[in-house]
């Protein structure tokens, strides 16, 4: 690398820094009662991890995942274009499909991979691709990766989506995206809406439910399911990191059979790839059926998912007794709105001082003067843990006042 290049780059970085948007990397130990403990011996209670439904100390999933390292070992075949899958992948696809109540499904190594090697197999220079603007970033990566033309419509503004739909009636396809649920603020897209705008304009819905599915709907079917209209999306992409089993890869795509094997045989992110590993598949394959069983966990007559909303519903009724600006959802997040960029980043600092993990979203993720704190609950969390943060979250607004 040449010395004009190295101090490019380390200039950048100081700037970086000098603007509080250097993101340190920091070892930490997690630990089963969902803590955290830094290097420094700090433990501080998590609410900004994507184990929602406490999978990774669930003794079920442990065993399953025991279960398929003896009988597969630690990692797949090679690119499954090449020599062949295993059995094990081949099931979880099938499950998941039935799982959705889609026709097919393939699973690709990461939700990231899925999204960006989606949209290229499925358009060309006369296709237009509309999305919304707070997407998952995987689906535009997508989307800019294909020949098509993309359009970005208003969060959830389909009445915008609406003009932009009429301007494209040259074109050959037209594909409107969205995230089922929205991670900045837990928010719901209107599938309902989207549906009526496919049948209008004559479009294909694409959903990246990550958020949704295993969470939302029947059994946590998704957002879909938990919207309860009749007519499905054409396509469904999601991940195994959150609530269908909390494992460090697998994405997939479930949806209409025809498009699926399309994307199966032309999807350069699938083929170049090696697949996801046989041990976090047997995790997946355990989680659907826990879920469907609505199996309770851990001596407690509730299930996952009940204690889960449980959870939710205490900690936004408190929130609600305070006073507080809180996101309303449906989902089991919660999203405070706490007005500058500044605050929210001294609200995170606060916190963590008072031994409370949280995160924040700020312009240009959300509108100038309503960032949000968020808290990421889970399965797991205890009443206590969450009267801490709420305690916590008191002392810090004080504070900023």
């Amino acid at each position: 690398m040449s010395i004009k290049s190295k101090k490019i780059f380390a200039r950048e970085m100081q700037n970086l820094d000098a603007a509080g948007l250097l993101r340190p990397e920091t070892a930490v130990v997690q630990t089963e009662d969902m803590k955290v403990q830094f290097r420094d011996k700090k433990n501080v209670i998590n609410f900004i991890g994507n184990d929602i439904l406490g999978w990774g100390s669930n003794d079920k999933i442990r065993e399953a995942a025991k279960a398929s390292l003896s009988s597969y070992g630690t990692g797949s075949t090679s690119s499954r274009n090449t020599i062949g899958t295993l059995s094990i992948i081949k099931t979880l696809e099938k499950e998941l499909a039935r799982f959705l109540d889609m026709d097919d499904c393939i699973v690709f190594p990461s939700n990231y991979l899925t999204n960006i090697g989606l949209f290229e197999p499925l358009t060309n220079q006369y296709d237009t691709i509309f999305i919304d603007e707070i997407s998952n970033p995987g689906l535009f990566d997508g989307a800019r990766l294909s020949s098509a033309d993309v359009i970005t419509y208003k969060h959830k503004d389909y009445n915008d989506l609406e003009y932009h739909l009429k301007c494209s009636k040259n074109s050959r396809f037209r594909i409107v995206v969205t995230d089922g649920v929205f991670n900045i603020d837990g928010s719901c897209a209107n599938l309902e809406r989207l549906h009526k705008l496919k049948e209008d304009y004559d479009a294909i819905t694409i959903i990246d439910d990550s958020f949704g599915v295993g969470i939302l709907g029947e059994n946590g079917k998704g957002t879909h399911s938990h919207s309860q209209i009749a007519n499905k999306p054409e396509l469904i992409t999601g991940n195994f990191a959150h609530a269908l089993g909390h494992v460090s890869g697998g994405g997939f795509v479930c949806g209409d059979s025809d498009l699926v094997n399309w994307i199966r045989q032309t999807s350069r992110s699938y083929i170049l790839s090696e697949p996801i590993s046989p041990i976090n598949t047997a995790v997946v394959l355990k989680v659907i059926e826990i879920l469907e069983a609505k199996q309770s966990e851990s001596g407690t007559e509730k299930t996952v998912l009940e204690r889960l909303y449980s959870n939710a519903q205490y900690i936004k009724s408190k929130m609600l007794d305070k006073g507080w600006a809180i996101v309303r959802n449906d989902y089991p997040s919660v999203s405070i709105n706490v007005g500058s960029t500044l605050s929210a980043q001294k609200m995170v600092e606060y916190l963590f001082e008072d031994n409370i993990l949280v995160s924040a979203f700020c312009y240009p993720n959300t509108p100038e003067g309503a960032s949000l704190l968020k808290i990421n609950l889970s399965a797991s969390h205890t009443e206590e843990q969450i009267d801490k943060l709420i305690n916590s979250i008191d002392t810090a607004l004080t504070r900023l006042k």
